[in-house]
C-alpha cells in the first residue's frame, strides 16, 4: 500500500474515535458534574494547548526534516489520554486528561496534513486527493457515531472512551508503515533555511497565508465550534436520545465524504476560493435552521444534510489552499499556522458556547453562529475579489 492511500486508511480509523467521542463528550463532562460554563473552560482548554502544540509540532518536523515520528508519538499521546479520560473520578481529572488529549490532536491535525501536502506536491488533482483524504475521515466519523451512541446507551460512556483509546493505539501502529518524503539528503543544512520560533519568522509564515483566508478560517472554525459544543445538550432539549443525537451527527459526516470529494474536484477546476465561500454560506444557513427548525425532525435531517455539504466544502478547500501555498521544507510550519488559527477560532467558539447558553439560551447561541459563518464567507469573496485583482495585474504586465 502506497503511503498516500495508507495515510487515508489512517485518517478514516482516527475519525472513527472522534465519531465515537465527539457527540458525547460534553454529556460525559456533564455527569462527572461540571455545568455549562465549567465544559465550556474544559473545552477551552483543550483548544488553547492545541492553539500553542500546533505550530510547535509543524516546526519541530519542519527542523529535524521528519514528520512521522512525531506523528505516531501525537497517535500514542492520544491513545494514553482517552485511557485516562476513561477512568476519570471527577471534572477535574477530566480536565487533565483533555489537555493532555489536545497535544495529541494537535500532532495528528498538523503533521497528518504536512505529510499529505508532501506526497501531492507533484500532483494536478491535489483538491480531489485532498478531499478523498479527509472525506474519508468523515465517513470514518459518521461510522464512530453510529457506534458511539448506541455503545453509550448500552454500556456507558466511560466504555465508548476506552474503545477510543484502542483505535488510537492501532492508528499509531498502522502509521509505522508510512515512508515519508524526506528533505534532499544534498541540500546543506543552510540552504535548507531551516525555521527558527523566533518571532520574525513566526510572523513571517503567518503573512505568507492571505490575511483574509486566515480571518475567515478563523471565523468559520469559530462557528463551527460553537455550534458542536452545545450540539448533543441542545438536542435533549428536543427529547432526542443518545443515539438519535450521534444518529443525526453522523448524517452530517455521511455526507461530507462525497461533499468533500466533489469540492475537491471542483476547487482543481474552478478556483478554491467559491468552495470557501459556499461552505462559509451552507454552515450559515445551518445554524439558522437549528434557531428555527431544531424540533422538527424531518426538517432537522435536512439541515444535517446541508451542513455535511457546508463543512465538506470549506474543510477540504481550505486544508489544499493552505498545503499549497509552501515548499515542502517549510510545510510543517505553514500547516501549523493553519491550524492554530483554526484552533483560534475553536477557543473563540468553545468559549462563547456554553457561555451564551448560560447568560441567554440556546437559541442566541446558534443565532450569533450564524452571524460568524456569514462572516467567514464574506471573507472568503473578499478573498476570491483580491486573487482576481491580482491576477489581472499580472496578466496586463
Amino acid at each position: 500500500m502506497n503511503s498516500i492511500r495508507l495515510l487515508t486508511l489512517i485518517s478514516a480509523i482516527f475519525y472513527v474515535a472522534i465519531g465515537i467521542s465527539s457527540p458525547l463528550i460534553t454529556l460525559y463532562l456533564q455527569s462527572l458534574g461540571a455545568s455549562f460554563a465549567q465544559i465550556s473552560m474544559i473545552l477551552a482548554s483543550v483548544v488553547i494547548t492545541m492553539f500553542f502544540a500546533n505550530y510547535l509540532w509543524g516546526w519541530l518536523s519542519d527542523r529535524i526534516g521528519r514528520r512521522k515520528p512525531l506523528l505516531i508519538t501525537g497517535l500514542l499521546i492520544l491513545a494514553t489520554s482517552f485511557f485516562l479520560l476513561s477512568w476519570a473520578p471527577s471534572g477535574n481529572f477530566a480536565w487533565a486528561a483533555r489537555i493532555f488529549e489536545g497535544t495529541g490532536s494537535a500532532a495528528y491535525g498538523t503533521l497528518s496534513l504536512a505529510i499529505m501536502g508532501d506526497l501531492l506536491e507533484a500532483e494536478k488533482a491535489k483538491g480531489r486527493r485532498m478531499g478523498v483524504f479527509r472525506g474519508i475521515g468523515s465517513f470514518g466519523f459518521f461510522v464512530g457515531a453510529m457506534i458511539g451512541g448506541r455503545l453509550a446507551d448500552a454500556t456507558s460512556i466511560a466504555t465508548t472512551l476506552m474503545l477510543c483509546s484502542a483505535i488510537y493505539l492501532i492508528t499509531a501502529l498502522c502509521a509505522l508503515a508510512i515512508r515519508e518524503i524526506q528533505p534532499d539528503a544534498g541540500t546543506s543544512i543552510v540552504k535548507r533555511q531551516l525555521p527558527s520560533l523566533n518571532p520574525r519568522t513566526v510572523l513571517a509564515n503567518l503573512r505568507s497565508l492571505p490575511l483574509f483566508f486566515l480571518i475567515g478560517v478563523l471565523l468559520w472554525t469559530a462557528a463551527h465550534s460553537a455550534s458542536a459544543s452545545m450540539w448533543p445538550n441542545y438536542m435533549q432539549t428536543f427529547g432526542y436520545s443518545k443515539t438519535a443525537s450521534s444518529s443525526l451527527w453522523g448524517l452530517a459526516a455521511l455526507i461530507e465524504f462525497p461533499a468533500m470529494v466533489v469540492a475537491g474536484s471542483l476547487s482543481d477546476a474552478i478556483g478554491r476560493t467559491p468552495l470557501l465561500i459556499a461552505g462559509g454560506s451552507f454552515i450559515s444557513l445551518t445554524n439558522l435552521g437549528y434557531v428555527l427548525l431544531a424540533g422538527v425532525f424531518p426538517a432537522l435531517l435536512c439541515i444535517q444534510v446541508l451542513r455535511g455539504f457546508g463543512f465538506g466544502s470549506y474543510t477540504t478547500t481550505a486544508m489544499t489552499f493552505a498545503t499549497e501555498r509552501s515548499e515542502q521544507q517549510q510545510r510543517g510550519s505553514k500547516s501549523g499556522i493553519f491550524n492554530t488559527m483554526g484552533n483560534a477560532g475553536s477557543m473563540l467558539g468553545t468559549f462563547l458556547g456554553g457561555t451564551l447558553v448560560q447568560a441567554f439560551n440556546f437559541q442566541v447561541m446558534y443565532g450569533v453562529c450564524a452571524g460568524l459563518a456569514l462572516a467567514a464567507a464574506l471573507c472568503f469573496l473578499a478573498l476570491r475579489y483580491r486573487d482576481r485583482k491580482q491576477a489581472a495585474v499580472a496578466m496586463s504586465t
